[in-house]
C-alpha cells in the first residue's frame, strides 16, 4: 500500500511539473504588446541549397518614440530631441513553415560550422518620401535614450526579461525551441536620432536574423537567361528572381527549360537575375555579389513635422523576408532601377550599433 501511495504521489508530482512547464511556456508565448510577427519562413529551394540554413522568428511593436535631453552635435549644450525606437524579441522555432513547395534537388554541400551560428542584428531606417530626399539612418548606441526606453517598457515585458541594444543582444543564436518547453526569447531595441521630422513614410530594414545568401549575377536579360541555358551554363537547380516576384528554379521559370511552356509577356518589362551555387566556377563569368536574407517592414506616420505623436505611427502590410546585396541598404523590392542612387544619410553623432561589433 504505501508502495502504491508514493506512485500515485510521483505521478502527480510529474503532471505538476508538467502542468507548470506548459503554464510557463504559455505565459512566455504571450504577445506582451509584440502584435507583429514575421515568421521563420523558408522555400523548398532555399532548404535545398543551403543545408545550415537558419532564419529566427521575428516579433514586434509598432515604430515608437522618445523624447530625452542629448548634447548637440554642433554646441555641444544638451536640448531635447526626439529618438524613433523599434522594441523587437526574437525566437528560434526551426525552420518554421515552407512557403512554397518546391522540392528542389540538394546541389550544395557545406562544411561543418567551425564555430557556432551568430546572431549580429543590423538595423537600419529608411525614409522614402516621394517628394523628399531617401536617407538611411543606422542604428545606433544612444544611452540617455536606452536608459528612458527601459524605465518605459520594462514594466510591459515578461518578468526577468532583459531588454538590451544591438551590440548586447549579439551572440550565439537562440537555441531551437523544444516542444512544450518555454522558448527562448531574445529582447532587443533598435534606435535612432536626427530623423527628418517631415518624413512620414519609413521602412525598417533588418539584417542578420538569418545567415541566408545567394550569389547573386544580374541584372541581365531574359535573351541573357536563355542563352546561358543553351551553352549549359544555367542549371535547373539556379533560381531566378525578375526583381517583382519570388525567387523561384531556373527550371519553373517561364520557357527557359521547357520551350512548350509560355514565354514571359514582356520580358523587358522586368529586370532579371539568377543565383548560382557557390561551388562552381564559370570561365569568364563575372563575381557574383552575395545577397543576404533580410527581414523589412513599412510604416507611415500621417501627422505633420510640427508635434509629432508616437500614436500617429502605423505599420503597413506585413513583415516581408527578401534576399538583399550585402553593399546596399536600400530595400531592392521593386526598386531595382534606383540602387545605384541610394546614398546614406550621416547626420547622427553616434556611431553606428554594427561598427560596435567590428
Amino acid at each position: 500500500m504505501p508502495r502504491i501511495i508514493a506512485c500515485v504521489c510521483l505521478l502527480a508530482a510529474s503532471w505538476t511539473g508538467l502542468a507548470s512547464s506548459l503554464g510557463q511556456a504559455q505565459e512566455n508565448e504571450k504577445d506582451y504588446g509584440f502584435k507583429f510577427v514575421a515568421p521563420s519562413q523558408t522555400t523548398g529551394d532555399e532548404r535545398a541549397t543551403q543545408s545550415n540554413l537558419w532564419v529566427l522568428e521575428v516579433q514586434f511593436k509598432s515604430l515608437r518614440q522618445i523624447t530625452v535631453d542629448l548634447p548637440d552635435p554642433k554646441t555641444g549644450k544638451n536640448r531635447k530631441e526626439i529618438v524613433l525606437y523599434l522594441m523587437y524579441r526574437v525566437v528560434n522555432r526551426g525552420l518554421g513553415e515552407v512557403k512554397e513547395e518546391t522540392e528542389a534537388p540538394s546541389t550544395n554541400t557545406f562544411d561543418p560550422e567551425v564555430t557556432p551560428p551568430l546572431f549580429i542584428p543590423e538595423i537600419s531606417l529608411i525614409t522614402q518620401d516621394n517628394n523628399r530626399p531617401q536617407n538611411i539612418y543606422d542604428d545606433r548606441l544612444v544611452p540617455a535614450a536606452e536608459k528612458a526606453i527601459r524605465l518605459r517598457e520594462t514594466t510591459h515585458l515578461p518578468l526577468g526579461a532583459v531588454l538590451k541594444n544591438s551590440v548586447k543582444i549579439s551572440g550565439a543564436i537562440p537555441k531551437e525551441v523544444a516542444p512544450d518547453m518555454p522558448p527562448e526569447m531574445h529582447y532587443g531595441v533598435a534606435m535612432w536620432r536626427g530623423v527628418d521630422p517631415e518624413a512620414d513614410r519609413f521602412t525598417i530594414m533588418l539584417s542578420g536574423f538569418s545567415n541566408g545568401y545567394k550569389l547573386v549575377h544580374g541584372p541581365v536579360t531574359y535573351q541573357d537567361l536563355v542563352d546561358r541555358v543553351k551553352a549549359g551554363k544555367l542549371t535547373y537547380s539556379d533560381q531566378i528572381w525578375d526583381s517583382k516576384t519570388p525567387w523561384k528554379a531556373a527550371s519553373e521559370t517561364y520557357n527557359l527549360f521547357d520551350e512548350k511552356k509560355p514565354a514571359p509577356a514582356d520580358p523587358d518589362a522586368n529586370i532579371w537575375f539568377y543565383s548560382t551555387t557557390y561551388d562552381r566556377v564559370i570561365e569568364n563569368e563575372e563575381k557574383p555579389i552575395i545577397w543576404r536574407k533580410t527581414l523589412i517592414q513599412h510604416f507611415w506616420r500621417p501627422g505633420d513635422a510640427l508635434k509629432p505623436q508616437e500614436k500617429e505611427y502605423r505599420v503597413v502590410g506585413e513583415p516581408e523576408w527578401i534576399y538583399q546585396p550585402d553593399d546596399i541598404r536600400v530595400p531592392v523590392v521593386q526598386r531595382v532601377t534606383r540602387i545605384a542612387a541610394a546614398k546614406p544619410a550621416n547626420n547622427a553623432a553616434e556611431k553606428p550599433a554594427a561598427e560596435e561589433n567590428k
